[in-house]
């Protein structure tokens, strides 16, 4: 395994984690980081109950990402959603939240023995990516006004996000906790108006994000923020979320990837917007540099800073746009059956992108026209699979927790051993959004929708 990730080296990162192999991080950093990596001493302090230092690099990361209270959380963002739902919610409670989420919310909502209730579409279309709009979103909080809190993606996986303000609004009509996934959205706070706005800044009342993913520090960082409003006017328990803190998170933190939040905090602060309008500009000449069959996706409010090219006009498949990146030492973060997304580094060379525009240029499209259209055709199929699963209403048959925690059920009247539900998350992976939850009943379509992506060479998850 060390051999392996040493001969990462020299590849160039387009992927988390954003220090990119560690060349953000200053030579005395990368000399002092085993140093780092000690336990809770008296002069050292302790990351579950902060006071000295610990206070202080806490209130400063409060401070800069505009929230009440800060925690940082050394064992990555699963960690912190885990802790985020713990923290407002108790066993029994229902939880409003889209099927697509991330699985790290599939497994909190049974750990914590949460009744979910489903976001579905408002017109009867399937969410692209499973990913509602906010109309959507809101039509849920009011089918079920008796649920606690409401669960949102945001950004999600490319870089796409949604107005959570209104839904923030009618949380708080509602009497509902607004709960935030947004993992991939820490450096919002560097930029205002250049990046979109943060989940704090539009009225949630707890946010999780992943400082590795697009700031420069360790794997897996993450921070867990309190709103100050949600604070003062008791929607929100500190003392509860401490407690489950000490629940979730190892009782030997990681100091050397507390620190690097902290330093990763300290360069955003420092560095404000300007590095992410370089990177912006960088990502718009790159776009206008590729051939017409290349196709930006970056919809009204999305993140610019990610990078997200749709090949689907080539005619080529996954492995045909993974080859020549590979070949050229380019790694991206993923490359799924129409889309590559890439997310660059603060410091993201010009040399990189010289290097990836060339790269991406030097692919040419399948000239035989009736096969461009008959592969058009086959992920027009695959996506109509993908979304309707990610869009369904589901089918349960045991909760999500029995179905992880309890003992295998088969269906009786087939006699080929068929499991009767899934006892655990089925997802491609990544992004790791399942297509069916613990409990759910399964059949052909996700054998089938399964099938189409390990052909492809997605893993997935089950």
């Amino acid at each position: 395994m060390w051999s392996a990730l040493c001969r990462q080296a020299d590849r160039i990162s387009f992927h988390m984690p954003a220090h990119r192999q560690g060349r953000a991080f200053s030579r005395e950093w990368i000399d002092s980081l085993a140093r780092c990596d000690t336990t809770e001493l008296e002069r050292t302090g302790d990351l579950a109950d902060p006071s000295s230092h610990v206070r202080q690099a806490y209130d400063l990361a409060a401070a800069a990402f505009g929230a009440g209270e800060t925690w940082f959380i050394t064992t990555g963002t699963t960690t912190a959603i885990r802790i985020m739902l713990a923290g407002a919610l108790r066993e029994g409670d229902e939880i409003i939240i889209p099927r697509a989420v991330h699985m790290a919310a599939v497994h909190a909502v049974a750990i914590l023995s949460l009744n979910p209730r489903f976001v579905m579409p408002v017109d009867g279309r399937p969410f692209e990516d499973g990913q509602p709009d906010t109309a959507s979103f809101l039509a849920a909080m009011r089918d079920h006004p008796e649920a606690k809190a409401i669960y949102v993606t945001c950004p999600d996986y490319y870089g796409r996000t949604i107005d959570l303000r209104a839904i923030a609004t009618e949380a708080r009509r509602l009497g509902m906790i607004l709960l935030v996934d947004e993992a991939h959205g820490a450096h919002f706070a560097a930029a205002p108006g250049l990046l979109p706005p943060t989940a704090l800044s539009q009225g949630a009342d707890i946010v999780a994000q992943s400082a590795h993913k697009t700031l420069p520090a360790l794997t897996p960082s993450s921070l867990l923020h309190l709103s100050s409003e949600s604070i003062a006017d008791g929607r929100i328990c500190p003392r509860r979320v401490a407690a489950m803190v000490r629940v979730f998170q190892t009782s030997s933190p990681s100091f050397m990837i507390a620190a690097s939040i902290d330093l990763a905090r300290a360069a955003m602060s420092r560095e404000g917007a300007e590095p992410w309008r370089r990177i912006i500009e960088l990502n718009r000449k790159l776009t206008d540099a590729l051939p017409a069959h290349y196709r930006r996706v970056s919809p009204p409010g999305s993140d610019m800073s990610r990078l997200v090219i749709d090949y689907s006009q080539f005619g080529r498949s996954r492995e045909e746009m993974a080859f020549p990146l590979d070949r050229a030492r380019v790694d991206a973060e993923l490359i799924d059956h129409r889309r590559i997304v890439f997310i660059p580094a603060i410091d993201q060379p010009e040399d990189d992108y010289d290097r990836l525009t060339r790269t991406l240029c030097s692919v040419r499209p399948v000239e035989d026209v009736a096969l461009i259209e008959s592969h058009a055709r086959r992920l027009e199929e695959l996506e109509k699979m993908r979304d309707t699963l990610f869009s369904a209403r589901p089918l349960w048959q045991c909760t999500p927790r029995r179905a992880l925690f309890g003992e295998m059920q088969f269906e009786e009247d087939q006699g080929d051993g068929m499991l009767k539900y899934a006892t655990n998350v089925i997802a491609p992976y990544p992004p790791g959004m399942p297509i069916a939850w613990p409990g759910e009943r399964i059949d052909e379509r996700h054998a089938a929708y399964a099938r189409r992506m390990e052909e492809s060479g997605i893993a997935v998850r089950n």
